[in-house]
């Protein structure tokens, strides 16, 4: 039990965060999904082979709890609009700017929910979750490569249908 609660106080806060930015920054839900992960990890914990570092086996138990959530409650769809912070939290003295940051954000909002799931996916664990591609193929299940690949074409996608509707 001494060993679990190290494990616990070392990786909560990565843990949260992954699960904060998964659920659409939604406290309560990443709060909720955080426990649970670590109460199936500790139920497992003598499965944990350390083929992987705890954090990625930690993470990949959450993201399955958070699928398994969706499709407990019918596919609830994910919340991209934490991506316009990507571009800027802060508005811009000129309010034409603030207008078409908020286009464009949405407009890559739309993009990134076209995405097959695979490749919504690797969006969110690389741009939302900030996780390096190693983590990312330990997640998914994946080479590296393959993850940057993937990674490479989500980008492309989004790029042509930015650019199909006269953006960039």
């Amino acid at each position: 039990m001494g060993e679990f609660e190290e494990v616990y106080r070392s990786h909560y806060k990565d843990v949260y965060k992954f699960l904060y930015f998964t659920c659409g920054k939604n406290h309560s839900l990443a709060e909720e999904l955080t426990q649970e992960t670590f109460y199936e990890a500790f139920r497992c914990y003598h499965k944990y082979d350390s083929s992987c570092s705890v954090t990625t086996w930690l993470c990949a138990i959450g993201k399955n709890l958070w699928f398994h959530y969706l499709r407990k409650n019918k596919g609830i769809p994910v919340d991209y609009s934490v991506l316009s912070e990507m571009v800027s939290n802060e508005p811009d003295s000129d309010p034409m700017f603030n207008v078409e940051r908020d286009e464009v954000c949405l407009k890559v909002r739309k993009a990134i929910a076209s995405l097959k799931p695979r490749y919504r996916e690797i969006v969110w664990l690389r741009s939302i979750a900030e996780l390096p591609f190693s983590r990312i193929a330990e997640i998914m299940n994946i080479s590296e490569n393959s993850a940057k690949v993937l990674f490479f074409r989500a980008k492309n996608q989004i790029k042509e249908k930015l650019e199909s509707e006269g953006y960039f």
